[in-house]
């Protein structure tokens, strides 16, 4: 049985019409549920509320990346960044140097992030691109077109660059 493969005209398009009854997003032509929870969603409020703010927009907005229309948890980008392109009627592309930080917060989705996402975001050219767990942040940098270069864990007791910004995070007050 061979699988569908939405390309991103095809998503928007069902997506604009109100075909999904829940959050969806797509992924290398495949549409991927939304997974949410309490922890999920505390961890998310959690690093929108400590990440730096000045000179920049922090946004949980659809983020196009090649023909994938991911939903990260959150990203970061300049606040003078004007959009790049539109994708239908309610999305805009972005020039990826504009785009300093995607976020993901992961529980049950952490292979899928640390692999398909990141080679996505790499692939996008985002310059870095955290994956968030219960223990552990992941950090990738030097993208390239088959993900990022470099990949860095961080833990409890450990402090994170946050590099748009020149200043760090202790890693307990995003875990």
């Amino acid at each position: 049985m061979q699988t569908y493969r939405w390309t991103a005209s095809e998503f928007l398009r069902a997506w604009e019409a109100g075909a999904f009854d829940h959050r969806v997003e797509l992924i290398e032509g495949e549409v991927w549920p939304v997974v949410i929870g309490d922890w999920h969603g505390e961890m998310v409020s959690l690093v929108h509320a400590v990440l730096p703010r000045e000179g920049v927009r922090i946004t949980s907005s659809t983020l196009p990346s090649g023909d994938s229309l991911p939903d990260p948890d959150c990203w970061v980008r300049r606040v003078d960044a004007v959009p790049a392109g539109r994708l239908g009627r309610k999305l805009s592309e972005w020039d990826p140097s504009d785009v300093l930080l995607v976020v993901e917060v992961s529980d049950e989705t952490v292979m899928a992030d640390l692999t398909i996402k990141a080679r996505l975001y790499g692939s996008s050219g985002y310059a870095v691109y955290w994956v968030v767990t219960e223990d552990t942040i992941y950090e990738h940098t030097e993208p390239r077109p088959s993900g990022y270069a470099l990949v860095r864990k961080y833990g409890r007791g450990e402090r994170i660059p946050v590099r748009y910004a020149g200043t760090d995070l202790a890693v307990d007050d995003l875990i």
